[in-house]
């Protein structure tokens, strides 16, 4: 009787060495142990990755706490304990790092090196070992900045890089999006150059430092501003697409849509499916920018026909026609939406403490090679004595002697 061959993964047989907190730096390891590699997660001993502690949290059995948050980017990784302060415990650091494919780590730049634990002192071991690092501003010995040894999170960088000036808001007060987009795009952009270098080893053979920089992540985001400026010297309307109209947000008779024309045969459209087809011919709305510039005119068309109808009404006229648009949901709403559900965008990890929680899933969705079983996130030092062995090959009598040292 043959039996079925496991479901082969991009990334199996992939080890990864995790130095992580929070937010940028996990979320980077948790794709890649999504797409199967094995994410092996560094944590101090008795403290471990500070979103362990971060509120909401709930004492385990033992009271140490469990956070919500943790669970967010850490499903499908196995956690070891490791005190880096020791001598003892940066010999094993080193060790595992030579059998390592990549060390993934969103330290203050300089921290590695300091603990001799850095991409110069791991590539003399590890020729193949690629490294990636995430901070605020990047590390010198790739791109200099001359802001690389502050200290940053996510709310540093989005104003940095202009997108706190970005959503519609009252007053010229820049708005916080709300959302740990800085440090979540930065894990994407580690994630991919992880990738990327991969990529380049099965070429060369050779690892390299793969240097990614929270400001640098979220600067991207803002491109479109970047390049109005450039040719135009004007700054971009807050919360509005600068190139065209209608674009963006709209009251109806039940709540708010969202309408996005781009291109004028989308606006021709939209002027059909509003029963309006002369304002396709209207001189003051004969382009994009010319619809922008007269928006308040433009606008006074549109309401009434919206005002008139449901969200779904508005929507399902505009689909109908070939108009990009759709109801704005809040959080309640993505619970019951049936492409999320249809997607597996909403998945549940269950918790031995928090219980059946749901997180969003993985936005990759790959026709040969489906959604990886779900693992809770590990408790501290959960596999430490597992890894140590796999890895190391250290009897249970040597793992014992480095606890008994508290070196793990």
């Amino acid at each position: 009787m043959n039996t079925p061959n496991p479901v082969q993964r991009p990334l199996d047989g992939v080890r990864v060495l995790a130095i992580e907190n929070f937010i940028a730096g996990p979320f980077a390891s948790m794709w890649l142990a999504d797409a199967g590699a094995e994410v092996v997660k560094i944590e101090e001993p008795g403290k471990g990755d500070h979103s362990r502690s971060t509120s909401p949290v709930r004492p385990d059995e033992e009271g140490t706490p469990q956070s919500l948050s943790f669970l967010r980017s850490n499903r499908n990784k196995r956690s070891v304990t490791l005190n880096l302060k020791t001598e003892e415990g940066k010999r094993v650091f080193r060790q595992l790092a030579e059998k390592a494919d990549i060390v993934l780590e969103n330290l203050r730049p300089g921290v590695m090196d300091k603990l001799g634990l850095g991409y110069a002192d791991l590539r003399e071991l590890n020729p193949g070992l690629i490294y990636v690092a995430i901070s605020g501003y990047g590390h010198g010995d790739v791109k200099p900045s001359p802001y690389t040894e502050y200290p940053a999170f996510d709310i540093v960088a989005q104003p940095l890089s202009g997108l706190m000036y970005r959503p519609e808001r009252s007053g010229d007060r820049p708005i916080y999006l709300g959302v740990s987009l800085g440090d979540i795009q930065a894990g994407i952009v580690a994630a991919q150059g992880a990738l990327l270098a991969l990529l380049q080893r099965g070429k060369t053979g050779k690892g390299q430092k793969v240097d990614v920089s929270l400001y640098d992540a979220a600067l991207v985001i803002n491109e479109l501003p970047i390049a109005m400026y450039s040719v135009f010297k004007e700054k971009y309307p807050p919360g509005a697409h600068a190139l065209t109209a209608p674009f963006g947000t709209y009251r109806t008779a039940d709540g708010y849509i969202v309408i996005a024309v781009l291109g004028e045969h989308v606006w021709q459209r939209f002027c059909e499916a509003i029963g309006q087809p002369e304002l396709a011919h209207d001189e003051r709305f004969k382009d994009g920018l010319s619809r922008r510039n007269n928006q308040k005119a433009m606008d006074a068309h549109i309401e009434p026909w919206l005002l008139a109808r449901t969200r779904a009404e508005a929507v399902q006229a505009l689909l109908d026609h070939g108009v990009p648009a759709s109801v704005v949901n809040d959080v309640d709403d993505l619970f019951t939406c049936p492409h999320i559900a249809a997607r597996d965008m909403l998945v549940q990890i269950d918790d031995p403490l928090w219980g059946s929680v749901q997180i969003p899933g993985n936005p990759i969705k790959m026709s040969d090679t489906p959604d990886i079983p779900l693992a809770h996130p590990p408790r501290l030092g959960e596999h430490t004595d597992e890894v140590l062995a796999g890895w190391l090959g250290l009897a249970p009598a040597d793992v014992a002697a480095l606890r008994e040292r508290k070196v793990v």
